[in-house]
């Protein structure tokens, strides 16, 4: 079974939060997630669905509950977040 986290963000201002999101890269990866493929509204260009790649879903929710996070999301600004824990099924 493959894992995911959908994020849909809709921040104020996208590069403040593009930034953040970033700079935590390591951060996640010690949670075992992954940056995917980024897909961006179609009318609203600063609007985007996350799509990151997860090895155990358990291990990742811990990510959201991290100081890091926390401290990140403060940075980023006004966003709005939609957060799916997702599971493809073959």
């Amino acid at each position: 079974m493959k894992n995911s986290i959908l994020i849909r963000v809709e921040p104020e201002n996208f590069q403040q939060w593009r930034t953040e999101h970033d700079a935590c890269r390591l951060a996640r990866e010690e949670y075992g997630i992954t940056d995917g493929p980024f897909y961006f509204d179609e009318i609203e260009h600063t609007h985007a669905l996350v799509h990151l790649h997860v090895q155990d879903m358990e291990k990742a929710r811990g990510w959201f509950t991290d100081p890091r996070f926390k401290q990140a999301a403060e940075r980023a600004g006004n966003v709005r977040r939609e957060i799916w824990f997702a599971q493809v099924k073959e």
